[in-house]
């Protein structure tokens, strides 16, 4: 057999000693590149964790726990694990749960009357990122997600465990995260409770702040026979605001109703007028439980007292077809538009 063999000629581009990087050259890019990439998402945790801090021998704290609450935070954020070597009502001690330097030493600062401090701040990591972190538990996320909860109440399980992955990578079971939940549902029920509660004091402060202002509170009849307080409705006229339309305003005022869609329902019953700039001017407000013609009454004789309405008033009315309100409008004034 002939084997034949033919040479080709051809350029090729080779680059120069300058052009190629070292592997010193690729080395310190990359670092400098992780290092941009660390501080970045380091700043991202800090903004999300609002009780998040760098820990600094000597810092102090109010109460020992206080102290722990910081140190979960810093533990999700460092994306170490720390484990509670020892601890009780005068003192903390954490170490790395795989076994790195890590040691942060927490115990009564005996310089105040009151307080504690980091005595031993060992704050060097030599281990591997944590996914699975024992200082996530369900108290410290419950307070992480309360705030989102607040705001929307049907934020998914599913959700909250994508965000911890996202933004932490933290690894954390439905279980818990049901948990979580439970524990920020129950707290947020009982602080709207609470603030109910509150109302008719919020109700004397803001006559008290504000004289001339309007402020009434209704509570259910039946539930008030059975001998428990349940709040019905509220209504506020501020007397500024009184006192603002009536000094030159449109004579022109508009009604409406929304409903409230957070985790106490109801609606929200509104007055507005309009300025010489033909912008919107809050003149009053209430919250009841349905929109009923009943309550509309209640809302439009209470405005007709809190602006001295008279039949030569000339105003005129306006509204998007709410529930019997023309009717309640013709009733209550029967002399307007």
């Amino acid at each position: 057999m002939n084997t034949y063999q033919r040479d080709y000629d051809c350029e090729v581009d080779t680059p120069s000693d300058c052009e190629v990087d070292t592997p010193s050259d690729v080395e310190y890019y990359d670092e400098e590149r992780l290092q941009l990439f660390e501080k970045q998402r380091n700043s991202t945790v800090s903004d999300k964790l609002e009780h998040y801090k760098e820990l600094e021998k000597g810092m102090s704290f109010a109460t020992i726990e206080e102290a722990r609450k910081i140190m979960n935070y810093y533990a999700i954020a460092s994306r170490r694990g720390l484990k509670i070597e020892k601890t009780d009502r005068s003192r903390a001690r954490y170490v790395c749960q795989v076994g790195c330097p890590i040691k942060c030493n927490i115990s009564q600062d005996k310089k105040r009357a009151s307080g504690f401090s980091i005595k031993i701040l060992i704050s060097e990591h030599t281990c591997f990122p944590c996914y699975k972190n024992s200082r996530a538990d369900s108290t410290t996320l419950a307070q992480y997600f309360k705030s989102k909860l607040m705001r929307n109440p049907k934020y998914t399980v599913k959700e909250m465990k994508e965000e911890l992955s996202t933004d932490f990578d933290l690894n954390v079971t439905k279980f818990k995260l049901k948990r979580t939940k439970v524990i920020i549902l129950e707290k947020l029920d009982g602080s709207f409770k609470d603030d109910f509660n509150k109302l008719e004091a919020y109700g004397a402060k803001l006559k008290k702040s504000n004289p001339g202002t309007d402020v009434e509170i209704n509570i259910s009849k039946d539930a008030f026979e059975q001998g428990i307080r349940k709040f019905l409705r509220m209504y506020i006229c501020f007397n500024a605001l009184k006192v603002g339309w009536k000094s030159g305003l449109r004579p022109l005022i508009g009604l409406d109703g929304t409903f409230l869609k957070d985790r106490i329902k109801g609606q929200l019953l509104v007055a507005v007028g309009q300025d010489s700039m033909n912008q919107f001017y809050p003149i009053s407000w209430a919250v009841v439980d349905k929109e009923t013609t009943r309550t509309w009454s209640w809302f439009v004789e209470l405005l007709k007292r809190s602006l001295d309405l008279k039949d030569e008033s000339g105003v005129t009315f306006i509204s998007d077809m709410q529930k019997g309100l023309l009717d309640v409008v013709s009733n209550v004034l029967p002399d307007f538009v």
